[in-house]
């Protein structure tokens, strides 16, 4: 029987299919991954948006992108990171916050996200009264705002200034940034802020009932439009105040706060809550609603976000200590009076508020109602020292102001009357077209270097020289061309010379060198070479073809003395008789100059 040979298994197509199921599926995964960090970063700004506007909805994306924090990358766990921390300053936890921005500001991977971390630090410095640290983070945004090109971020960096200016009491500044604001930024949200800031900086700068009651009116209108409750809040707690405290109407502002109470509430933020609250407990206790009014105050002096609005607890402890002084209770009258003007002198001066708190630590023992006399009697004299401190500061700046501008005067007289005495020095002791001296100032500088010769018994030498027919080479190549050549030879003699040794300019076409500390060897040996080196000139730079020389005369003392006059007549005398026996050449001067030279004197 035959027997058949089995035949091997396809085993290659299903691993084939298996590696196949691999790839798709990493694919698929790739996708999906892509997908969803892209998700994680449209749901980070989609909650970004809603902060202000929808505080419920921003507090529900952020709980559900926590249960995700694993799937987050780090740019991703920064920017939830700074939410989160946004959302604790919004409910007043302001230590907690402030740990996370801190550290974002300087640690995030993202440096928008650096850029943001560090304005919300500067509102919540202001919040907090850390004015020094609010300037010195504004200093460093003011900086990098420039380097970011974020819009969102760029119109951040115009409404953070306009808050801490207003907050820190700089209202001018502050109107000065929030109309930049309006008249940069045109989309609702913005233009909401703007009215906002703009609306709390009038009321601060004194302006009209009419007018903050137009304002009011539009501020709110926009905000509305906006779905901005938070900056509706603010606009309505500021004209309540302004009602309350400084119009002195309580009834309109009652009605006001109590109409916009449930709005108020709805937007969930403690600083601006708290300040409404106390409003309604001073309305509350001038209309005559006791009861009402110490309920109101005492949730407020209670409130953790109290700690962060000066002004709230101002409100809250005198209602208080009005409502317990009306019944008899000094005891909490006094606990009450001593919160209040501990909150009203920091609200002055927090440098003197501290020295008032211990003052007022050493007197608990006293009687109860000269206790309350005393620290009225020394909140008025802290205001009147705060406000000559005021004066005294102004009149400071004013001064220096005046200082500075009369110093600035003067220096700027002093800067162009010596730059105009350094051309008229210019144009007086050097020559205009070879820069070398003038004939003047070679005189005098020639004369004082003679002297000093003299003095020390010292040789010195001169040397006078003539370009070769430059009449001719001004008349037949142009006037261009001979401002050419004395240039030329002006710049090729003055490579031959010494720094200390005086060269000038003195006719058209003559120079003259006087040289200290050279004897007649040496003063002939350079004007050979100054000879040489303007024989060999390429006048081709000129625009023409000429032969360009001098002709050179040297002296010095032994022949002439220590006169400068002697020095430079008997080197012109040389120079002449250099011209006569075929130019081109150094003559020395001798007592008869039809004597020639010596050969080591003559090219």
């Amino acid at each position: 029987m035959s027997r058949t040979t089995p035949q091997p298994k396809k085993k290659s197509l299903p691993v084939l299919k298996k590696y196949r199921l691999l790839v798709v599926a990493w694919f698929i995964q790739a996708i999906c991954n892509f997908a969803c960090a892209e998700d994680w970063k449209a749901e980070l700004k989609t909650a970004d948006q809603i902060r202000s506007s929808d505080p419920e909805a921003f507090s529900l994306k952020l709980s559900n992108l926590e249960l995700h924090r694993k799937e987050l990358n780090q740019a991703e766990l920064d920017y939830l990171e700074y939410l989160q921390a946004y959302e604790l300053m919004f409910k007043g936890d302001f230590p907690t916050a402030l740990e996370t921005q801190e550290r974002l500001s300087k640690n995030a991977v993202n440096q928008e996200i650096q850029f943001r971390a560090l304005l919300t630090l500067i509102n919540a410095y202001a919040i907090q009264r850390r004015w020094n640290d609010g300037l010195q983070v504004l200093n460093s945004v003011l900086t990098l705002a420039p380097s970011i090109e974020n819009y969102d971020i760029q119109l951040s960096a115009t409404v953070i200034p306009a808050i801490f200016y207003n907050q820190l009491g700089q209202y001018s500044l502050g109107l000065e940034y929030s109309t930049k604001l309006r008249n940069g930024y045109k989309e609702p949200r913005n233009q909401c802020f703007a009215e906002q800031l703009e609306f709390e900086s009038l009321v601060h700068l004194g302006s009209s009932l009419d007018v903050l009651k137009r304002l009011f009116e539009k501020g709110i209108s926009t905000c509305e439009a906006a779905g901005e409750k938070v900056m509706q809040a603010v606009i309505i707690r500021l004209y309540a105040q302004f009602l309350l405290e400084t119009d002195n109407q309580p009834l309109a502002a009652k009605a006001l706060l109590d109409e916009n109470e449930a709005l108020v509430m709805s937007a969930k933020y403690a600083p601006v809550i708290t300040i409404y609250q106390s409003l309604q407990a001073r309305a509350n206790w001038e209309l005559g609603q006791q009861e009402q009014a110490y309920q109101q105050a005492l949730a407020v002096s209670q409130s953790p976000a109290a700690a962060n609005a000066l002004e709230a607890l101002i409100r809250a402890n005198k209602v208080l200590f009005d409502y317990h002084s009306s019944r008899g209770n000094s005891e909490a009258a006094l606990e009450a009076y001593i919160k209040y003007a501990e909150a009203d002198k920091a609200y002055l001066d927090e440098v003197k508020t501290k020295t008032l708190a211990f003052q007022l630590a050493q007197h608990q023992s006293l009687e109860q109602q000269n206790k309350i006399s005393l620290l009225d009697e020394q909140n008025k004299l802290l205001k009147v020292q705060q406000q000559l401190d005021q004066a005294q500061a102004f009149n400071n700046r004013l001064l220096i102001a005046v200082l500075f501008c009369i110093a600035l005067g003067l220096g700027t007289w002093g800067w162009h009357s010596w730059q105009s005495q350094k051309r008229l020095r210019q144009l007086a002791e050097f020559d205009n077209l070879t820069g070398l001296f003038s004939r003047g100032h070679f005189t005098q500088v020639s004369l004082s270097a003679v002297e000093y010769a003299k003095t020390l018994k010292a040789p010195i030498s001169c040397i006078l020289l003539d370009v070769d027919k430059f009449k001719q080479i001004n008349d037949s190549l142009g006037h261009a061309t001979g401002d050419w050549a004395l240039k030329e030879v002006a710049r090729i003699c003055k490579q031959q010379v010494r720094e200390y040794e005086i060269f000038g300019r003195i006719g058209g076409e003559e120079f003259c060198l006087l040289l200290p500390e050279c004897d007649l060897k040496h003063a002939t040996e350079l004007a050979n070479a100054m000879c040489q080196a303007l024989r060999g000139v390429d006048t081709s730079a000129s625009g023409h073809a000429f032969v360009l020389t001098a002709s050179f005369g040297v002296t010095d003392n032994t022949r002439a003395g220590y006169s400068l006059d002697k020095l430079m007549a008997q080197a012109d005398k040389a120079m002449y008789s250099a011209k006569q026996q075929g130019r081109n050449q150094v003559q020395c001067y001798s007592t008869s100059q039809s004597v020639p030279s010596t050969p080591q004197e003559t090219v």
